[in-house]
């Protein structure tokens, strides 16, 4: 989509030279530095082009981020067209011209790691994708845009490489597989954990969550597993031995572990002990410093899941704060936000309209403004409250730029994605 059918704006906390600040106008950019097209251009394009494409207009965003190693692509819902066609022109920008090497997808951590070693015999991630792949990314037209790009890169000889973050596991493969390849990994090693009373300790209860159903078992069940789930840790998360490539496959069984536990706990406590982000910050961290080390890697996932400062308490941190808490600066944070439309409520599978523009918010500042293009920064270190239009953040504070993301990207308008499966 042409920037003609829905003008963007790039809108970031980044060092920009000084110069002379644009009269406001609205009364909801007070305070803040407005710089004209002709000091920065603007996002030309949402959708990936057809053609080769030079990126030219992206160069700010790649100046806001150019101290990442860790880019995040936040998205408000998992139903916004827009948001999913420019979230894939920036991955192929990242991909393709920053060096960017990883993807890492809200998606379960093991189903993901099993579809990426089929995707190296040769097997199409598109395929594959519909009940091992979230389904808001296996079955809309918009989601399968990027699966087929992941496709076309092994093809082409430029991989990226492919992993899930998400401690929450209910795919196919999840289901099908992962208890007994786990219990054939501890026969091999000889654990003393596949007997079989100690697998059933652990293996009973794991079972309905991996099938999402919500039952709770007795406490004494619990307990079993707790306790099975810490003995299996105690010996598949040990330190690293003098060759580290021999200690990964037992880490990463060790992260699978540690997912099923955060899962049981989240699910069990009713949400009081939400353990669901806190390992999937883990299971990034453990990525990107062990599977992935020294390369750079994109997060494409929903905001609430990225977003840096936001916690439940301190024992729970959403994914994006506990990420920024190990890499600091060099974790960004990308936003998109919109004036009005909709996207698709992917609870429901209905259509969604976006609510009338808060009075004095900054997209209604934005949408004011003649020509509706403009990089707008926040004065030094103040941050810009962004009201937000996802229902999905109903339970946590207002988002604001330049402290929970770094870039923010203003639409005109948002569509519904496309189911197609």
């Amino acid at each position: 989509m042409a920037a003609a059918a829905a003008s963007t704006a790039a809108l970031a906390n980044s060092s920009v030279p000084a110069e002379p600040a644009v009269p406001a106008g609205p009364a909801s950019l007070a305070g803040l530095k407005v710089w004209p097209l002709a000091a920065l251009p603007p996002i030309s394009s949402i959708a990936p082009a057809a053609a080769p494409d030079d990126y030219s207009d992206l160069a700010p965003f790649a100046e806001a981020i150019a101290a990442a190693r860790i880019v995040a692509l936040g998205e408000q819902t998992h139903g916004g067209r827009e948001e999913f066609q420019l979230k894939l022109r920036l991955l192929k920008f990242l991909h393709e011209k920053l060096g960017f090497e990883v993807l890492l997808l809200e998606s379960g951590f093991y189903d993901i790691a099993r579809l990426a070693e089929r995707m190296a015999t040769g097997e199409q991630l598109d395929t594959m994708a519909p009940g091992n792949v979230f389904f808001m990314y296996a079955n809309s037209a918009e989601g399968r845009e990027m699966l087929r790009y992941l496709d076309a890169q092994q093809s082409a000889g430029t991989p990226l490489g492919l992993a899930g973050i998400d401690s929450q596991h209910s795919g196919a493969l999840s289901q099908s597989e992962l208890l007994p390849r786990l219990r054939a990994f501890l026969h091999q090693r000889g654990s003393v954990l596949a007997e079989e009373q100690a697998w059933l300790d652990f293996s009973t209860p794991v079972q309905p969550l991996l099938s999402f159903q919500p039952q709770i078992p007795d406490p004494a069940v619990q307990l079993a597993f707790v306790r099975q789930a810490g003995a299996l840790r105690a010996e598949l998360c040990g330190q690293p031995p003098a060759n580290p490539a021999k200690a990964l496959p037992a880490e990463w069984w060790c992260q699978v572990v540690k997912s099923l536990a955060a899962q049981a706990s989240s699910v069990w406590s009713e949400g009081l002990d939400y353990q669901r982000d806190n390992q999937m910050g883990d299971n990034a961290v453990w990525l990107m410093e062990r599977m992935f080390a020294g390369k750079k890697a994109v997060i494409w996932a929903h905001t609430i899941h990225v977003a840096k400062g936001f916690k439940r308490s301190e024992a729970q941190l959403q994914a994006g704060e506990a990420m920024h808490r190990h890499w600091g600066k060099a974790y960004k944070v990308v936003q998109f936000t919109a004036a009005g439309g909709n996207v698709l409520d992917f609870g429901r599978l209905q259509p969604l309209a976006l609510p009338p523009l808060p009075p004095a918010s900054l997209e209604q500042g934005l949408a004011a403004l003649p020509g509706g293009k403009l990089l707008v920064l926040p004065l030094m270190q103040r941050t810009v409250t962004v009201p937000q239009w996802s229902i999905d953040y109903q339970a946590l504070p207002q988002g604001q730029l330049g402290r929970n993301w770094d870039v923010l990207f203003f639409l005109d308008r948002v569509h519904p994605v496309t189911m197609t499966r």
